[in-house]
């Protein structure tokens, strides 16, 4: 009965540290089980609680998807995906000025935006390793300051792949589109952003925008090699 009870202990220990190296990559799922955090289970859903919020399946709406009205949010998808049913009005994520956000780990799709902060005074959010696809504007927008957008896949969004109004990086995303820009950054000298290791493709504009406050690194598809380039 020992042995089998130290065996238990050791198959345990071994899988948690296991999860600690998925986490260390860069993408990964929280276990969640009871109490912890919150699950949304439909659509349209209004977080108006800071906190961590998780979906346990694909969802559906033929309005918004999530709307957050308070800062200090985690949502992870957890693999699952946000779909929309292509409205001119609607968002998939959608923020007015919060603070502190984070969204990861799944798919949006087909909403008008896919993720968006609209206010300036929006600061502080990461997206991370997100597919943002097929939204009828720009897959992420993100007004205000001091954010990260990392390991994203963005694509086949109708007028742009990521935008960023703000300071902030944009680092190690794979953006394809066919209109718009792939990359449209600040041309504010106020506003500091650092891009590298992005990929950029698709018959539209690859990168634009930029400022001497702009430090670029290398990016893949019609990359700037100056500190400061023409936008294009």
């Amino acid at each position: 009965m020992k042995k089998k009870y130290w065996l238990l202990l050791l198959i345990c220990a071994v899988l948690l540290n296991i999860g600690s190296a998925m986490a260390d990559d860069g993408f990964y799922v929280v276990a969640v089980g009871g109490g912890v955090g919150t699950k949304i289970t439909s659509l349209p859903y209004t977080i108006s609680t800071p906190g961590f919020y998780y979906l346990g399946k694909d969802l559906t709406s033929t309005g918004y998807g999530i709307t957050i009205n308070v800062d200090n949010v985690t949502i992870d998808l957890m693999g699952f995906s946000l779909n929309g049913s292509g409205g001119l009005v609607l968002e998939g994520i959608s923020m007015y000025g919060r603070k502190n956000v984070e969204v990861r780990n799944g798919t949006v799709r087909a909403f008008y935006y896919g993720i968006r902060e609209q206010y300036a005074e929006g600061a502080n959010h990461r997206i991370v390793n997100v597919r943002i696809l097929n939204n009828i504007q720009t897959g992420i927008y993100l007004g205000g300051s001091n954010h990260l957008i990392k390991g994203c896949a963005v694509s086949d969004n109708s007028n742009g792949g990521i935008d960023l109004q703000g300071s902030g990086s944009v680092i190690g995303n794979m953006v394809y589109t066919s209109s718009g820009t792939g990359i449209n950054l600040s041309t504010s000298t106020s506003a500091p952003i650092f891009v590298d290791k992005n990929t950029v493709s698709g018959t539209a504009t690859h990168y634009s925008g930029g400022s001497t406050a702009t430090v670029w690194g290398m990016n893949a598809g019609s990359p700037p090699y100056m500190n400061y380039p023409t936008p294009y």
